[in-house]
């Protein structure tokens, strides 16, 4: 029932991050994609710190678990997200879903490189064919070929490697302290990495913003950088790294949905056969349980 929990939780929070794709663009069109980091993340402080308030956290941490928690909130939250902010400047939502996609290749290989854990060649296997499934999910013409585009795409695949890096960090620590101190220490360390742009970047109006920009600000903040992190590391100390990284695959479904939703799009056959390539691997990854354990 543990597991169940641990993999339910990864999957709200990947639900939340494939919305935010969609959010994240239309908010851009008033925020400095940097500027909107900030301010998302000073929302999400804002709730966690009064979590840990009511419950009483203590967030005393050694010296050592700190620069791990600085480190995680530098790469997992400021780094990840100034790249993905202004890479969606210049490429579709569902681009920047799908590029998400490596995000499980890449924690299984720096899982064999910096933890010296054996390769696990199952896990590698259902991470390729979930690529395989959301390039089908994703439309063809979601991938621009300007430069700006390519430029786009490859800020994405930066991200994803700075995901990678949060995702080793945040292991080493969730075994040690209550996932609201671990998010409340990364968040924290990432909004103060976050303030210096705002003496360099664009403030935003917010009296001129429409209800519908302010609607996807809070729900940006609230659900998708505090509820969201906070789900998807208890799932990291459930699971392991592996397992919520493999579920992260399902995010490019939920942006082609919403985006249908949004926009009035169709999805064809070929995408409903991707995102069934995609519900099948990670239902595979998750009930190989001498894999998971190795995660």
């Amino acid at each position: 029932m543990k597991r169940l929990f641990g993999f339910l939780a990864a999957l709200a929070a990947v639900s939340f991050w494939g919305i935010s794709f969609i959010s994240a663009k239309i908010v851009l069109e008033v925020f400095d994609p940097i500027v909107l980091g900030f301010f998302r993340y000073l929302l999400a402080v804002a709730v966690v710190l009064a979590i840990v308030v009511f419950k009483k956290v203590s967030l005393k941490v050694t010296k050592k678990d700190l620069m791990t928690f600085i480190l995680a909130g530098f790469f997992g939250i400021f780094l990840f997200s100034s790249l993905e902010n202004t890479a969606l400047q210049w490429i579709a939502p569902e681009s920047g879903a799908i590029m998400s996609s490596l995000a499980p290749l890449m924690i299984l290989l720096a899982n064999t490189i910096f933890s010296k854990e054996r390769f696990n060649w199952r896990h590698g296997l259902y991470a390729l064919i979930s690529v395989v499934g959301v390039t089908l999910v994703v439309s063809p013409d979601a991938f621009g070929t300007s430069p700006e585009g390519l430029l786009g795409l490859g800020l994405m695949v930066l991200s994803i490697m700075s995901w990678t890096a949060y995702s080793l960090f945040t292991k080493n620590v969730t075994q040690r302290h209550a996932t609201i101190k671990v998010t409340a220490l990364q968040s924290i360390a990432a909004l103060v990495a976050f303030a210096p742009a705002l003496l360099f970047r664009p403030l935003p109006a917010f009296d001129a913003f429409t209800a519908t920009q302010w609607g996807h600000f809070l729900f940006l903040g609230i659900v998708c950088s505090a509820g969201a992190y906070l789900l998807f590391i208890h799932s990291i100390r459930v699971l392991g790294v592996t397992t919520p990284n493999v579920i992260i695959n399902f995010t490019p479904i939920v942006t082609v949905l919403v985006g249908a939703i949004w926009f009035g799009a169709t999805i064809g056959w070929i995408q409903l056969l991707g995102a069934l390539l995609v519900v099948l691997t990670m239902t595979l990854i998750t009930l190989d349980r001498t894999g998971t354990h190795a995660a």
